[in-house]
């Protein structure tokens, strides 16, 4: 290793220590500035970038020491570079200066983010939805473990359309109630034709009239 300014010696550790915190995707390179074409003085995770010990510092880095800009910015935090393969880098540098505040190095970490995007859509993909009412006419799928829960939630569904006890309902807004019940396959489940009978105040033979009816007349019928 070439002679270093004590200030970045001491750097040389936290360049491993970052690395090995940091992961096998995030690239943390130490530079000395005072040889701008050799300023690579350690690196670890170097296949991030493809860069070794003795590699020049990069134009941003060469910018970054002229521009009057960053005379009194002690970092550059999260911006994104590109490889030369074209992956995505979140980078941070973070400038060393000495004891006159001068720029000596600069501690860089470059995250490949090929991995964090791959999770992201992976992510996104999953977290894709259609709308179920679009689809069916419903808000939502109910899961239930017993017939009996699936009859009631229906129930309670339709009784809020009406908005007063089934049993109180004229005709028309019966036959409405059993169209809408019919779309939803609420007659395929044993024991809802009884169910709501009950409900409507009528035996079970008039509405199975009223489902004759109801299927009869289609969509004419609304509430």
């Amino acid at each position: 290793m070439k002679r270093l300014h004590p200030i970045l010696k001491a750097f040389v550790p936290m360049v491993k220590a970052l690395a090995e915190t940091l992961g096998p995707d995030c690239e943390v390179v130490l530079h000395d500035v005072s040889d701008p074409e050799r300023s690579v003085v350690a690196i670890e995770n170097g296949h991030v970038t493809g860069r070794t010990v003795g590699s020049p510092l990069t134009d941003f880095g060469l910018y970054l020491l002229r521009s009057p800009r960053f005379k009194n910015v002690d970092y550059v935090a999260n911006y994104m570079t590109r490889t030369n393969d074209g992956r995505k880098l979140r980078s941070t540098t973070v400038f060393i200066r000495n004891e006159a505040g001068e720029v000596i190095g600069f501690l860089c970490i470059n995250y490949d983010t090929t991995k964090a995007f791959a999770v992201k859509e992976f992510v996104e993909q999953y977290l894709k939805f259609q709308n179920l009412e679009e689809i069916a006419g419903t808000k939502e799928e109910r899961f239930v473990s017993k017939v009996e829960e699936l009859l009631l939630e229906a129930m309670q569904e339709i009784k809020s359309l009406t908005g007063k006890p089934l049993r109180f309902a004229s005709k028309e807004e019966k036959l409405a109630v059993i169209k809408k019940l019919d779309e939803k396959g609420f007659f395929l489940l044993k024991g809802a034709v009884e169910m709501l009978a009950k409900e409507l105040g009528n035996s079970k033979f008039t509405v199975y009239a009223y489902l004759r009816e109801a299927r009869k007349k289609g969509d004419s019928i609304m509430i």
